[in-house]
């Protein structure tokens, strides 16, 4: 375990990236309180406003160092610089501060938040596979991803044209895809809130959507979408090709599945469920 400095050199940046005073040199041993403290000194908070804050350090993943994350300092400086040595203590340390959620704040009850944002009505929620994003899409055609711990969206994405009816993680939480009532889904960065590729996949609305397990394709590219139009096609979103067709529905297929060892599940208004291999057989 590294030694540790005495103090260390911070710069506060609200969410947006806008960098709050000047460089602050403080003591490791400071807590989240104490860095509070600060930030309410620093936006000359009057008393009856000075509210909790989180604070969240930039730190690239050990197994992938492109995928940057948010990692909450959730006790003390000392603590956090402990618990990830890659950090260096000679440069400045750029902490991201976030207001604290009511529910982080206030007893639990039955409802512990509300997040507004969507200007229609909310169609669909997804967690990603790692537990840290929450996305969703509404009938306002845009996708949104939400800060779990401030209960506020940190991107708003436009470029669907119709109610956006069903959401999907990839399995690396990577990727992120979209469908919309228009046929079209639009795969997302969701670190950037960026659009990587839109396809025009179905003749009439998307009602699934699902993504190929893992450990049978680590490149997270293939993915299935079921459609009003009884049919269910598998894509590769990186290429945007259409791998295959599955059509033996004769009426909307509701649900796709894809199982673990090959095989692909259908459910449909005709009141059947079909078993197809992932070779469309």
């Amino acid at each position: 375990q590294k030694e540790l400095p005495s103090s260390l050199i911070i710069q506060f940046q609200n969410r947006d990236g806008d960098e709050l005073g000047d460089n602050i040199d403080v003591p490791v041993t400071s807590n989240t309180e104490e860095l509070s403290s600060l930030v309410h000194t620093l936006l000359s908070a009057p008393p009856d406003q000075k509210i909790p804050y989180s604070f969240y350090a930039k730190i690239p993943r050990a197994d992938d160092p492109t995928v940057i994350d948010d990692v909450e300092i959730t006790t003390s400086v000392s603590s956090f610089l402990a618990s990830h040595p890659a950090v260096s203590t000679e440069t400045v340390l750029a902490l991201t501060y976030h207001p604290l959620s009511i529910f982080r704040v206030r007893p639990v009850t039955r409802c512990t938040d509300t997040m507004p944002g969507h200007s229609e009505a909310v169609l669909h929620v997804s967690f990603s596979p790692d537990n840290r994003h929450l996305a969703s899409g509404g009938g306002d055609t845009t996708v949104r991803f939400w800060d779990v711990n401030t209960s506020l969206p940190k991107h708003t994405c436009k470029g669907h044209k119709n109610h956006v009816l069903c959401t999907s993680w990839s399995p690396d939480a990577r990727r992120f895809a979209s469908g919309d009532k228009n046929g079209v889904i639009i795969v997302w960065n969701p670190f950037k809130g960026e659009a990587v590729s839109t396809i025009k996949a179905h003749k009439k609305y998307i009602t699934s959507m699902e993504w190929e397990p893992i450990h049978r394709n680590r490149s997270g590219e293939r993915m299935l979408t079921s459609s009003k139009d009884s049919l269910v096609k598998m894509w590769n979103v990186r290429t945007k090709r259409l791998v295959l067709t599955l059509a033996g529905h004769i009426d909307s297929v509701e649900c796709v599945k894809w199982g673990g060892e090959g095989l692909i599940y259908t459910a449909s208004r005709d009141r059947t469920i079909k078993v197809w291999n992932d070779e469309g057989k």
